[in-house]
């Protein structure tokens, strides 16, 4: 029951008491989000990372990888600064909050929580979008995801600044002891923030759709994609819940309580979002190690076929040394045999793996590989050739 020396940070509504022993209170929901989002996008991200380092080795800053590390470290220092905010008044009533507790403290935080969810945003978006980059060349593509990007990166900074310098002076946004000065509607702010996060979640996943469509490329890598776009609407539709979320706040003077609500939405949509982020770019991981996701074959992988292709050479079984060909005929055919060797016996590629023989100094070797026959005609014309 409420104490007679403890004053509540609001009086508590007709009919209600403030309760500071065992108040209502719905932070463990909130808790147990934060223990559920932030490793989803711990794991994303250590898979791009893995990708990018070991199945691609290539970890380039035109990756933009490193966007997408800034954007989680900043998740877990928001994670880290809403939790402690629990121990300041969130999820309870503000009836329920001792004035004390709620000012500075619960004030302090909720700013800087809204400062680094600003900034996280930012840098998952424009990973993303920059990512694009790399996959699609047409330059009105380009242009149309750079227009995207000053607009991600300029309201996200126009964000930060905003929350910084809400109140004047700056200190009257956690001081309600600070009776002169005035402060921005930040509730206000924060919906009309939301609202063009959401416009740039749906610009996000709509402005690739007319060059994918127009990608040939097999059934089960159609889906793949379109598992990647339905993240990215996932994204979007979390924003918009979100943006519900902040009209209540809108609406309601028990901040305690409902900001629980509003937090809570913003942690599921920027680590939703930065998982999102990192699938779109970690395609060669599940080539690698789950190859029939994609309706490719199980063997081989993304980085042993190129790698291999790269570090060993097979001879090509071409024409002999010795004699030289006679090129003087009116028309000449020859074949030739192509022989890639697999590490992996009975793989299912759709390409013919046969089981031969490769003729080599007259001794006679088993081969399981890729049987692939190149033929090329020679015609005779009326000018010479010399043969070198």
């Amino acid at each position: 029951m409420a104490n007679d020396t403890t004053v509540p940070a609001l009086p508590p509504p007709a009919g209600q008491t403030s309760n500071f022993v065992n108040p209502d209170y719905v932070g463990t929901k909130f808790l147990v989000v934060n223990c559920v989002f932030l490793p989803l996008a711990l794991i994303g991200l250590a898979i791009r990372t893995w990708t990018r380092l070991f199945v691609v080795r290539s970890f380039r800053i035109d990756d933009c990888g490193y966007f997408m590390v800034i954007a989680l470290m900043l998740s877990c220092v928001l994670t880290g600064v809403t939790l402690d905010m629990l121990n300041w008044g969130l999820g309870r009533h503000m009836w329920d909050v001792p004035l004390e507790i709620f000012s500075p403290m619960f004030s302090k935080l909720n700013l800087i929580a809204a400062i680094f969810y600003c900034a996280a945003t930012g840098f998952t978006k424009c990973s993303v979008l920059i990512f694009y980059l790399r996959i699609f060349p047409s330059r009105n593509f380009h242009m149309l995801v750079w227009t995207i990007v000053f607009i991600a990166a300029g309201y996200s900074i126009a964000s930060i600044l905003a929350n910084i310098l809400s109140c004047h002076p700056v200190a009257k946004s956690w001081d309600s002891t600070i009776l002169t000065g005035h402060c921005m509607n930040r509730p206000v702010f924060y919906f009309a923030n939301a609202g063009l996060g959401i416009f740039t979640d749906f610009a996000t996943v709509v402005v690739p759709i007319p060059w994918i469509r127009k990608l040939q490329m097999p059934l089960r890598q159609k889906l793949a994609v379109v598992g990647i776009l339905a993240m990215g609407c996932s994204v979007g539709i979390v924003s918009c819940i979100r943006l519900a979320s902040l009209y209540k706040l809108l609406k309601s003077t028990d901040l305690t309580w409902t900001t629980t609500n509003a937090l809570m939405w913003c942690t599921i949509e920027l680590n939703l979002g930065i998982f999102g982020g990192c699938v779109t770019a970690i395609r060669p991981f599940i080539r690698r190690y789950f190859p029939r996701l994609l309706g490719l074959s199980s063997g081989g992988g993304y980085d042993s076929s190129r790698s291999r292709s790269r570090k060993q050479a097979h001879p090509l079984n071409s024409l002999p040394k010795s004699p030289r060909p006679d090129f003087s005929g009116r028309d000449a055919h020859y074949s030739t045999t192509l022989t890639t060797l697999r590490d992996t016996p009975g793989n299912d590629s759709e390409e013919h793996i046969l089981s031969g023989q490769n003729n080599n100094q007259n001794k006679i070797e088993e081969v399981e590989g890729i049987i692939r026959t190149v033929e090329f005609d020679v015609e005779n014309s009326s000018r010479s050739a010399q043969l070198e």
